[in-house]
C-alpha cells in the first residue's frame, strides 16, 4: 500500500510540473492548491502531501512503516490525478492552430479586417515563430485608419499583446479546466473587462507556442 501511494504521488506531482506553474523549491502539491479550480481540495492536498513527507522522512520501527497509507488516501491522489488529466479542459475543446484565423508580422491588414468582419471574429492573434505577439481587435480604433498597403508589423503598437491581456484576451494552460477559465472570464468581467478569445499555451505562458484558441462561447 505504501507503494502504491508513493508511486501514484509521484505521478501526481509530475504531472502537476508538466501542467502548472511551480515556482523553484515549492511543493508541486502545494502549488496546485493555488490553482483556483483546486482550492476547493487543499485540506485533501495538504492531507495526502503529510501522509507522503512521513513516509518519506520517518524512520522504521521494528522494520516496519509507523503508518500505512489507506485505500481513502490513494483514491485521493487516484482522483486529482483523473481531474488534472480528464476530458474537461480547454484543450479538449479548443479550436486547433490549422483552423484559427492568425496573421503574421507582414501580413496585409485590410484583407484580415475583412475575413474578421465577414466571420464575426472579434480577435486575430498575430504570430511569429509560433507565438503569439501581438492581438487585433474588432473595437480597435485603428481599424479604420488602414489602407490597402498597411502591414501587422506597421501596427505593431496598435497591436501590442500587454494592453490585451486580461482585458480582450486570456492565456491558459492546455490542462486547465473548464471551470477556472469560466472563473478568470467572470473575474475580468466584473473588472469591466469583456473577453473575447482564450489562448492556449502549454502551461498557460504568453511565451510558448499557441496550441489553441477557446471562445468564451464554447463554454457556455
Amino acid at each position: 500500500m505504501k507503494d502504491e501511494f508513493l508511486q501514484k504521488y509521484k505521478e501526481l506531482e509530475q504531472l502537476v510540473h508538466a501542467n502548472f506553474a511551480v515556482k523553484e523549491g515549492e511543493s508541486a502539491i502545494w502549488a496546485l492548491g493555488g490553482v483556483p479550480e483546486f482550492v476547493a481540495t487543499r485540506p485533501q492536498l495538504n492531507a495526502i502531501r503529510e501522509i507522503r513527507n512521513f513516509l518519506a522522512h520517518t524512520p522504521k520501527y521494528d522494520n516496519e512503516p509507523l503508518i500505512t497509507p489507506t485505500k481513502s488516501a490513494i483514491k485521493i491522489v487516484d482522483n486529482i490525478i483523473a481531474r488534472i488529466q480528464g476530458p474537461n479542459t480547454v484543450y479538449s475543446i479548443c479550436i486547433k492552430p490549422s483552423c484559427i484565423l492568425c496573421a503574421k508580422p507582414e501580413d496585409q491588414v485590410a484583407p484580415i479586417i475583412q475575413l474578421m468582419q465577414d466571420k464575426q471574429y472579434h480577435v486575430v492573434p498575430v504570430i511569429e515563430k509560433g507565438k503569439v505577439i501581438g492581438v487585433l481587435s474588432d473595437k480597435s480604433k485603428v481599424i479604420k485608419d488602414v489602407d490597402v498597403e498597411t502591414t501587422f508589423y506597421q501596427l505593431k503598437q496598435h497591436t501590442d499583446l500587454a494592453e490585451h491581456i486580461d482585458k480582450t484576451v486570456l492565456f491558459a494552460a492546455k490542462a486547465a479546466t473548464l471551470d477556472s477559465v469560466k472563473l478568470q472570464i467572470a473575474e475580468c468581467f466584473k473588472k469591466g473587462h469583456r473577453i473575447s478569445a482564450v489562448f492556449v499555451t502549454e502551461t498557460g505562458k504568453r511565451e510558448e507556442s499557441l496550441i489553441g484558441l477557446l471562445l468564451p462561447l464554447q463554454l457556455v
